[in-house]
Parts: C-alpha cells; structure tokens; sequence
C-alpha cells in the first residue's frame, strides 16, 4: 500500500490540489469523486476573503515536473536550499515552460529558501552554527530509501537530486541516496563536521554577524534574482535565547539591507507584480531570469 502510494505520488499531488481550489472557489454542498479522492459532500461554508483564493506558492527540491507544473499554473516556485548551479537550471525550465505558456518569468515566479544563523561575533555564530549538523533528518541521519523511496520521484528528479547532493567543488556527496545495509554513526558524523567549511563556502550554510553574512546574501541575490527570499534559522540543538537573537539580528539589520539591494536589482515580490502577468518579447523566446555572470564570479 505504501509503494503504491508512492509511486502515484505526482497523481494525488495534483488532484489533491484541484480539489482544494474546488473547495476555495467553489460553492457547496458539491460531490467529489476523482481517482484518488472520494468525498460524497464537500460543503466548504467558510470560503476565502482572497478572490479567486488565497496565493498559491510550491516549495521543491529539484524534480523538473514540479517546476513545469508551477510555470503552467503560473505559481512561484520556492527552492528549498539546493547548490546555485541546479537550482539556475531549474530557472530556466520553468522560464522555457512559462514561454510556452505566452509569458515571460519574472523575479515574482522564483523564491529560494536560504539556511542562515546569526550571532553578535563570528566566533559565536561558527560555533552555534555547528549544532545545524545534528538536526535536518534528510541530509544526515535518515536512511535514503525512507527519504526517497523507490516511485516517489521520476528518474529525472532522482538524476538532479542525485547531482544537488554533490558538492560542485570538491565532487564530495552531501547524501548519498543509495542504501546501505551497515552504517558506520561514527564516520557518518566525521564526514558532515568534515563539510562544515564547505558548506559555507558553498553558500549552503551561512554563519556570522550582520556585517559577514549581508555581502554573501546579496551574492545570492545577484546569481538567483529571487522575489521570495525565505530564511531557514538552523536546525539542532540550540538554545531559545541563541535563536531569539539569531532572528532579531535577522529582523533589524539583515532583511533591511537585502531589501534595499532587492530594488537596486529590481526584484519584485508576487505582492507586486502578478506571476504570469509579464509579457513574452516578440521573438517568443525567454528572457534570462539568473544571472550566471554572477554564479561564475562566485567560483573564482
């Protein structure tokens, strides 16, 4: 029952979201009856303020149907975390989706989760930083036939998973999703507190100050040119204090700066400019929506 499940996956996704914009927009008492979802009445009595429905934004890792299935339905797409150069890619799928669709992708279509932990020194923050290696159940301790299991995902999305967990610079695994019947804990631990420098470097992790982490921010700004810039504050065991001022520190001084440098670049949020609404040039082909001058920069 669980591999079937799985493995119609995308199938429930999609009409578990058609059936939720049924009950956004349309009037009740109303019968359902799909391949997955049966309901002999759905009386949705309380319906939306937002009209047509509250916006609609889907978070991912890097399956490409995902991101043409956003592009079609002209949702942002929210990257969760992934290397810059796959997630460039994933850009450029949904733009060349979108320009199939009659209109050009814009900043307002993109969003991209960041992991960040800040502290009044960078000592503090380094050292706090590290408890992220003890929490995050998909990249560290889970084993991967849990966290992907066979049918979950299309062979292409299991390709691109396979390349977002690799480090771009040293080729070393991040996770590997293949299984394995012994696991040494021990190595297994050395292995991610190995990466902790790399991560950084890589821009996965960002640990520090106001004043260190602002510059590498705005870089990811520059590569990506999200409208949606999310902040993932660390996982672990940490203290509330340490979170609580993490987030202040975030809050008061980070997020102002990235707002200014957001208008320099001209990244409009989907508050702003409506996903799909931007017009297609005349050549029918897309604009570039990343910037990978500024990606290659990074590397040198």
């Amino acid at each position: 029952m669980a591999q079937a499940a799985s493995s119609s996956n995308r199938e429930y996704f999609n009409e578990a979201h058609d059936l939720i914009i049924a009950a956004w927009t349309k009037p009740g008492p109303f019968r359902w009856e799909g391949k997955h979802f049966h309901f002999r009445f759905v009386n949705p009595w309380v319906l939306p303020l937002q009209k047509p429905h509250p916006p609609i934004w889907i978070p991912g890792l890097v399956s490409p149907e995902t991101v043409v299935w956003c592009a079609k339905h002209r949702y942002p797409y929210l990257a969760l975390a992934t290397f810059l150069e796959p997630t460039i890619e994933l850009w450029n799928i949904y733009a060349n989706a979108a320009a199939q669709e009659g209109y050009q992708a814009g900043p307002e279509n993109f969003g991209y989760l960041q992991k960040i932990f800040l502290a009044e020194t960078d000592e503090k923050a380094q050292e706090l930083g590290k408890a992220d290696l003890y929490g995050g159940g998909i990249t560290h301790f889970a084993r991967p036939e849990w966290m992907f299991p066979s049918g979950y995902n299309s062979k292409e999305a299991t390709k691109r998973l396979a390349h977002m967990f690799v480090d771009p610079k040293t080729g070393a695994s991040v996770i590997k999703l293949e299984a394995e019947e012994e696991v040494d804990v021990t190595a297994l631990k050395k292995s991610f507190f190995d990466g902790y420098q790399g991560a950084q470097n890589n821009l996965q992790l960002i640990r520090g100050t106001p004043k260190t982490v602002i510059p590498k921010l705005k870089k990811i700004l520059d590569v990506l040119r999200p409208g949606i810039f999310a902040f993932w504050n660390n996982d672990g065991p940490i203290s509330t204090e340490a979170r609580r001022t993490s987030i202040r520190l975030l809050g008061q001084e980070v997020i102002p700066a990235l707002q200014e440098h957001a208008k320099t670049l001209g990244l409009d949020d989907p508050f702003v400019v409506k996903p799909g609404s931007r017009k297609l040039s005349s050549t029918g082909k897309p604009d570039a929506v990343a910037n990978r001058e500024a990606l290659a920069a990074l590397g040198a």
